[in-house]
């Protein structure tokens, strides 16, 4: 019998039949008092009692289409400003043209339009709490998480982590690790054995090998899924709209490239991004211009050092910055050499890898390296990591890394870091292209999400520890 939850729930999102499944199930089992939802398609039917059509990055969400009554005050307006330039850059995932959205004024215009949309949405419709099925990574979704989180609406998310099926419920972008490192003081302090979960033993042992992510290959999809990444690959509009900004930067991208005089030589392995991704903005923040990482470690590494750069084989030239080449190739101490040449030699050869969240920082904890971390990655605060976002913290780990004297992780400390990911995890997948590296089948990873989704709805899972 399904029961009564006296909560309004909003959920965006959910545009995945593994998700909306889970929703579906979960809606079955306990019904709030009043459902919205935010996606492609209204897969609810007639259990939601209002939705909104998630499409075209929201850009028909203006002044004069607005419907809603309530309007933020001045001190809510200000409150939020600490978001506007996060979702400023964000449009360039909503803008795909040559030209079009990408003055100041136009993206300034459509982020007060969706502002005062989001707070419209979540005051009029009374809503007590707002899901979403992944972390804020678009413009609206941004705004409408920021929006409700400074109501004080409960907002949560999911993430996926970069570890064997797991995945965890957050509150903010900003806290969403808090707890692993909460947990990983914790454990420390107990100096109780660890037992790791098969899952975790799993991630454990190919780390310590050369593990190739998944999502750097295609050989394990069915001809469908080929298909679709070689069409997302070579047929993409906005790149053929930009094809000048694709050429220009594909030059500069040639004639910045350097080899490596020796293998010899001390460096710093910076692998770049792929963007725009989440990986970078929202969980990348000021360091969301790699560029102003690399310029940072190059102003930090020893003299006689190098900073070795290598471009993410998935890059796209139309979606880099002008500029963004060049200005790699005028610093004297940096390396940007072939996107082709192979990552697990780098991670070996180097003295330290360095990262905004990249999966390369959480590889090289496994290999006894130093890791340089610039932005919020699960893996943060790690023994063996250094807050590379702080100049005295950098230019003091550097000084130990140049001597030899810098602590690197060691295994005992590892399996205590992976016992605190254990703890603060739930098993599964909430983002289907993890279903290329599970255990878990489909029909499983549905009712683990679906069961997670009920404790949303009967509050059963505590705010994180960040307000």
């Amino acid at each position: 019998m399904a029961r009564n939850v006296p909560e309004r729930i909003l959920y965006f999102g959910f545009r995945r039949p593994l998700n909306q499944q889970a929703l579906q199930q979960a809606l079955q089992a306990s019904r709030p008092e009043r459902v919205g939802l935010v996606s492609r398609s209204n897969f609810l039917d007639g259990v939601a009692d209002q939705f909104l059509l998630a499409k075209d990055g929201f850009r028909g969400l203006g002044f004069e289409s607005n419907p809603h009554r309530a309007f933020p005050s001045a001190s809510f307006l200000k409150a939020m400003q600490r978001h506007e330039v996060v979702a400023l850059r964000m449009y360039e995932r909503a803008f795909r043209g040559v030209d079009d959205g990408q003055s100041y004024e136009v993206r300034k215009r459509l982020y007060m339009a969706q502002l005062v949309w989001a707070h419209g949405l979540l005051v009029d419709g009374g809503w007590t709490k707002l899901v979403l099925s992944e972390i804020p990574h678009h413009p609206f979704a941004y705004i409408l998480h920021a929006s409700a989180r400074e109501l004080g609406i409960d907002a949560r998310f999911l993430q996926q982590l970069q570890v064997k099926d797991s995945f965890l419920v957050a509150g903010s972008v900003e806290g969403m690790f808090d707890p692993i490192r909460a947990a990983h003081a914790r454990i420390v302090r107990s100096a109780d054995p660890v037992v790791l979960e098969p899952r975790i033993s799993k991630e454990r042992e190919r780390r310590h090998g050369r593990h190739q992510p998944f999502y750097m290959g295609v050989t394990d999809l069915p001809w469908r899924g080929k298909a679709y990444q070689w069409a997302k690959r070579n047929l993409r509009v906005d790149d053929w709209l930009r094809v000048r900004r694709a050429f220009r930067n594909g030059w500069a991208y040639w004639r910045a490239r350097k080899d490596l005089e020796s293998m010899e030589e001390p460096f710093v392995y910076f692998p770049l991004h792929l963007q725009p991704e989440a990986t970078t903005s929202p969980m990348g923040g000021v360091f969301v211009d790699q560029y102003l990482a690399v310029e940072v470690l190059a102003r930090a590494v020893p003299s006689g050092w190098k900073v070795v750069v290598k471009e993410n084989p998935a890059q796209r030239f139309a979606k880099r910055d002008y500029g963004f080449y060049e200005h790699l190739g005028r610093l004297p101490n940096i390396r940007l050499v072939s996107r082709s040449a192979e990552t697990f030699n780098l991670i070996e050869k180097c003295a330290a890898v360095a990262t905004i969240t990249g999966t390369a920082g959480w590889e090289a904890l496994f290999k006894g390296k130093p890791v340089l971390v610039f932005g919020n990655a699960f893996y943060r605060g790690a023994p063996g990591t250094v807050d590379a976002g702080e100049p005295d913290e950098l230019a003091s780990a550097m000084r130990k890394i140049d001597a030899g004297t810098f602590r690197a992780c060691s295994v005992d400390e590892l399996d205590q870091w992976l016992a605190a990911i254990q703890s603060c995890t739930r098993e599964g997948v909430v983002d289907t292209q993890y279903l290329r590296d599970s255990d878990l089948s489909f029909d499983e990873c549905v009712a683990r999400l679906r069961d997670v989704l009920i404790e949303l709805m009967e509050a059963q899972i505590s705010n994180d520890p960040v307000g």
